[in-house]
């Protein structure tokens, strides 16, 4: 699997699908700030883009912290190495 980003039994050092939400948003907003200062309609709209995509990371790393607290209410968590507590390979 080339490029593997997230947290998994095969990539076990990957990212929390939050934290990589919480990375991007943080990472949009130190770009937004060079432009903030500039007026041109381009820079407008890509700011009011920014905007838009931070708040769409920030709703996606809401509805994942969800997903969590909703799995650590059935069973604590093993870790990308351990047992899952649904799906495949669990004893749901």
């Amino acid at each position: 699997m080339p490029n593997v980003v997230l947290m998994s039994p095969q990539n076990p050092e990957g990212w929390k699908l939050e934290d990589l939400f919480s990375q991007l948003q943080a990472e949009i907003e130190i770009k937004s700030e060079k432009i903030t200062n500039d007026a041109s309609p381009v820079a407008r709209l890509v700011l009011r883009n920014n905007q838009q995509i931070i708040g769409l990371l920030a709703q996606a790393e809401a509805l994942q912290r969800s997903s969590y607290d909703a799995l650590d209410a059935m069973a604590p968590n093993e870790g990308p190495l351990g047992r899952p507590r649904i799906g495949v390979g669990s004893e749901a």
